[in-house]
């Protein structure tokens, strides 16, 4: 240690400011090579505290340049793992202390801290290390693209870790990024949206989730490779196989939030367009898919087979005593029930969905309310009345939301295949 200060005293009588920082990073290069942590330690803070332990205080015009180079050595020059969380930790503490003179090394070993808590599936602690960067600050130049890139990272990792109401906030900062028209990055575009769709599903609006996952469903090639790499999506045989697989999956996935919506035109709107995607004759859950779209009345043995391949926030319990499938599919019976009778009474109703008359009343009021079904009820005579709609109405409906995903399958094609063209009409607009 005595030896590390000796040295560092000497370098501080050198004349030029050149020959300085020439002479710090030939004594860290030594450092490292030699594996002393505890003189790189005692180099680290001698450099950027203020007052430093001993000696005098580094200008901040020599020691921003020399730390830059010690923490990219930090992580490349073969220490142990253990020895580099230990020197990367203390790095990021003695440089945060400091952030104002050296923001650009300490987002870097942030950055890299980060990556090796991935790595070890600390999904938390890398969301953690990374949220701490600075990104809007005006000691740097930091791009929009490097912004969003790192606020969809984050995003990701709280989802991995299960925390979708801190993934949201970030994602809502990078969504002020990725909208405006001339953000490119296709494979942050993605990334983003699959946020979005997860929290969605997450947090049970699963109207929204089904829409944003079927979104994901139609992505091209451009945007495969670009998420995948070019080098990787090269090297693929089964390019146009993966990415088929990809989007089925996600449309599997839209298919699931959209049957686990409030039963409501809104949810029907939804169900015609994936009923009616060619693709989704494909899914397993295509013939439960269907059974809903027709409005027809969905069996016990039926719900406990999509119990099987939900995940576990899909069936999890609410605070009305039924679990999340339970609740949807009582409502989606309900919803059938309105097309096929004009009157139904309280117990009725209540023996038709497998609950309590005062239950079903309860669920029947409350889609009523929202507008989910057209009806009354007469609480005197214990009666529910439903007004039937118009089927040339219900018609007209489908076919716009069929034009809708036409029109929408276009555009995508265009933008996959022709971007310039895209472009050009953004730049035009």
């Amino acid at each position: 240690m005595s030896g590390v200060a000796a040295q560092l005293d000497a370098i501080e009588k050198v004349a030029t400011h050149a020959q300085k920082i020439e002479e710090y990073k030939k004594l860290a290069e030594r450092l490292f090579a030699e594996k002393d942590i505890a003189s790189l330690d005692n180099f680290l803070h001698r450099l950027a505290d203020d007052p430093p332990p001993s000696g005098e205080a580094v200008p901040t015009m020599i020691s921003r340049q020399v730390l830059q180079d010690f923490v990219d050595r930090v992580f490349g020059s073969g220490l142990s793992k253990e020895q580099v969380k230990n020197l990367g930790n203390s790095c990021m503490t003695t440089l945060k202390a400091r952030l104002s003179s050296f923001e650009e090394s300490f987002s870097t070993v942030s950055e890299k801290f980060a990556d090796i808590l991935q790595e070890e599936e600390n999904w938390a602690g890398a969301a953690n290390i990374l949220s701490q960067i600075p990104l809007t600050s005006s000691q740097r130049n930091i791009s929009d693209e490097y912004k969003a890139k790192m606020y969809v990272r984050i995003a990701m990792l709280y989802l991995e870790d299960d925390d979708e109401v801190s993934a949201e906030t970030f994602v809502g900062r990078s969504h002020v990024i990725i909208g405006k028209p001339d953000f490119t990055n296709l494979e942050v575009k993605f990334q983003h949206q699959a946020c979005r769709a997860r929290i969605y599903d997450a947090k049970r609006k699963f109207q929204d989730a089904a829409r944003h996952y079927y979104e994901l469903s139609q992505v091209g090639k451009a945007t495969i490779v670009a998420v995948m790499g070019a080098d990787v999506a090269a090297a693929q045989s089964n390019l146009d196989e993966l990415i088929e697989k990809q989007n089925l999956e996600a449309l599997e996935k839209a298919t699931f939030c959209a049957i686990l919506a409030p039963a409501g035109p809104e949810r029907s709107r939804t169900l015609a367009m994936l009923y009616k995607d060619e693709r989704t004759s494909k899914i397993g859950c295509y013939n439960m898919l269907q059974k809903i779209y027709m409005e027809r009345v969905v069996r016990a043995p039926e719900i406990a087979e999509l119990e099987g391949v939900l995940q576990p926030h899909q069936k999890a319990g609410t605070s009305e005593g039924l679990t999340v499938l339970q609740k949807a599919m009582i409502e989606h019976n309900l919803f059938a029930a309105a097309k096929m009778y004009n009157n139904i009474t309280f117990q009725e109703l209540g023996f038709f969905l497998h609950v309590e008359p005062d239950k079903a009343e309860r669920i029947a009021r409350d889609m009523i309310l929202e507008d989910r079904i057209a009806g009354s009820i007469d609480q005197i005579d214990g009666m529910i009345y439903f007004e039937q709609g118009s089927e040339a109405v219900r018609q007209w409906d489908a076919e716009i939301a069929g034009a809708c995903m036409a029109v929408n399958d276009i555009t995508q094609y265009i933008s996959d295949f022709h971007p310039a063209f895209v472009f050009k009409s953004e730049e035009l607009d």
